[in-house]
């Protein structure tokens, strides 16, 4: 029996060789393929895969928002991150988050399969968070709650109040009144400084 996938990435090259070496052998069949965070959770919530496998830079939905609104309506969704970033800080805001696997895009294609297989079978696959690839670099997500870190993604994006409140299905005063705690938790003052504070923590691309 094979594994059903949903697959997500922006990049369509990317998305379209990684489905397609995918397909080459009978493990697995992909029900969908996804550009964005919104795209990614209507398909999954729709087909039901096995596994997802995901980017998380993506546009119009981070890929923690992503997780974060996927999780809430499928819990048992096992996710498997695929990702350019090799910073603790992603890796470990991704964990928290409840993805289930995370590797990176230079890694071989027998270690994506290996990684596919372990979250399919109900493990965990994660770097090895003391190797010399994962350097500890500050966290500013520890302080803010899920939600805080839902809007605090979804700022650093470039999406505006109004944009935030419809992705994040809630009125545009509650996402003013979040800005201003993640602001006050994080002491600073403008987007600018949210920004560079984001790319300080290595969670820009």
């Amino acid at each position: 029996m094979s594994i059903s996938l949903v697959v997500a990435d922006d990049h369509v090259l990317m998305r379209q060789a990684l489905v397609n070496y995918l397909k080459e052998g009978n493990e697995f069949t992909i029900l969908a393929e996804c550009k964005d965070g919104i795209e990614l959770i209507s398909q999954t919530l729709k087909t039901d895969p096995d596994v997802v496998v995901m980017d998380i830079s993506m546009p119009n939905m981070s890929g923690l928002v992503a997780i974060d609104k996927l999780l809430s309506q499928r819990p048992t969704t096992k996710i498997l991150v695929l990702s350019m970033h090799d910073e603790l800080e992603y890796i470990l805001a991704m964990q928290k988050a409840g993805a289930k696997g995370y590797i990176l895009k230079e890694s071989s294609s027998d270690l994506l399969i290996h990684a596919i297989k372990d979250v399919y079978n109900g493990k965990t696959f994660f770097p090895n968070l003391s190797s010399n690839n994962c350097q500890p670099v500050s966290n500013p997500l520890a302080v803010l709650t899920r939600r805080e870190r839902e809007v605090f993604f979804s700022v650093i994006a470039g999406n505006t109040s109004k944009k935030i409140a419809e992705l994040l299905n809630m009125s545009i005063k509650t996402v003013e009144n979040h800005r201003t705690k993640i602001y006050k938790k994080l002491q600073v003052g403008s987007v600018a400084e949210l920004l560079r504070m984001a790319n300080k923590a290595g969670l820009l691309e």
